[in-house]
């Protein structure tokens, strides 16, 4: 009986949480709750699939609604549909370039959810607020015409995200490095940063010393804003990757900060704690070109990978850099997600892989094709389902209660 009501416990969880910004609730791909043997065995159930327009941005789910961008014809469309049926609660239409360059191009960025308010910004730097309800624009800046942004060269990626009152931003210019703007109006509240080379990361949150304070990994380096005095900058350290491609989000535990690139670069593994960053261990050749990675327990979770190199599932502990073990992945990306103790790959070839990452292996518990092309937007799990789509524009949800 006891083992029942834990079982229900834990289904209320995953039903209930919400998935409101890139890489969820907690910024990490990370999220409480548990996914049954037999959904792991047997394969989550499909519950719609839609056709949603070519691009890389990620599902985020809230109030049995769903929301995605894509782009077709040169026009981006936002989407919003019932959780649930799949069915077209609204969309909304902009002219947009699909600006392919060496992959099917579209959007990179990931909607946010504010209660009553959806933010999307398209890859040129247009940024929309929406009622969540209907897609009514709310406001709408330009990064270009409105703080004289500097595009990155595949488009702005790194998504907007909420900050109590504010909507933080990375428009990437002189001065403005990282923009804080009312959430409600669009006014802006404060600039920081000298940092004119942008990255494709989103900021990641975390505490310095009683302040509230953001990890922003630009295209040239990782610097961190203090939040608490208008984004004043605490420490910059110097990462320089082919193109200026930093995209996967930074890993802070315990003032130890993880980086890692593509094109070469491979991690780093930074302590923070004094006046200046310093490398503690680095590895040129486990490389992140823009997968996720989070903390379980006093280790490193996440999926390895770069072009011409095998994706591989790694656990590795942060302070000694030791490598605890390797799991084969199929394509050479994949994104890695938390569920409770169940660990959640999406391979960019389509292949849905459960399984528990234990110290000293993964042990996979199911393997399922649940899309046909390749994927390179993080998978997104809420309200007890399961979203993911392909760079062609093919989406499906799943159930995964």
């Amino acid at each position: 009986m006891k083992i029942f009501l834990l079982f229900l416990a834990c289904n209320s969880i995953i039903s209930a949480q919400q998935w409101s910004q890139f890489l969820g609730p907690n910024g990490n791909g990370t999220i409480d709750g548990e996914i049954s043997e037999s959904v792991q065995k047997n394969g989550p159930r499909t519950l719609w699939k839609a056709e949603v327009g070519i691009g890389c941005s990620s599902f985020v789910i809230a109030d049995n609604r769903a929301f995605t961008v894509g782009n077709k014809n040169n026009e981006d469309t936002i989407w919003c549909f019932n959780a649930s049926s799949g069915d077209i609660l609204w969309k909304k239409t902009h002219p947009e370039k699909l600006a392919p360059k060496y992959y099917d191009g579209g959007p990179g960025a990931t909607p946010t959810i504010d209660g009553d308010l959806v933010y999307v910004l398209s890859k040129s730097g247009k940024l929309s607020c929406l009622m969540a309800q209907d897609g009514k624009e709310v406001w709408s800046k330009s990064f270009r015409d409105d703080f004289k942004g500097n595009m990155p060269t595949w488009g702005y990626s790194a998504s907007p995200l909420v900050y109590g009152d504010s909507l933080l931003c990375l428009p990437c210019t002189k001065g403005a490095a990282l923009i804080a703007l009312n959430k409600k109006t669009g006014h802006l509240l404060w600039k920081s940063g000298n940092t004119a080379r942008p990255g494709y990361a989103a900021p990641v949150f975390y505490s310095q010393k009683g302040s509230d304070a953001a990890l922003v990994f630009h295209g040239r380096s990782l610097v961190s804003y203090n939040l608490s005095k208008k984004g004043e900058v605490i420490f910059e350290h110097p990462w320089r990757t082919s193109y200026d491609v930093n995209a996967s989000n930074p890993l802070i535990k315990n003032n130890l900060v993880y980086i890692s690139s593509g094109y070469g670069m491979g991690y780093a593994v930074l302590d923070v704690s004094g006046p200046k960053s310093k490398v503690l261990h680095s590895d040129h050749d486990l490389r992140m070109i823009f997968q996720n990675a989070y903390t379980i327990g006093s280790d490193i979770l996440g999926t390895l990978g770069d072009k011409n190199f095998e994706a591989e599932l790694f656990r590795m502990d942060f302070k000694t850099g030791k490598v605890k073990w390797k799991h084969r992945i199929p394509g050479t990306r994949g994104s890695t997600l938390q569920v409770g103790e169940t660990t959640v790959v999406l391979s960019e070839t389509g292949s849905l892989v459960f399984g528990k990452a234990n110290e000293t292996e993964f042990v996979e518990s199911g393997r399922h094709q649940i899309l046909s092309k390749l994927c390179w937007a993080p998978l997104a799990i809420g309200e007890g389902k399961l979203f993911a789509r392909t760079n062609k524009g093919q989406a499906i949800c799943l159930s995964i209660k």
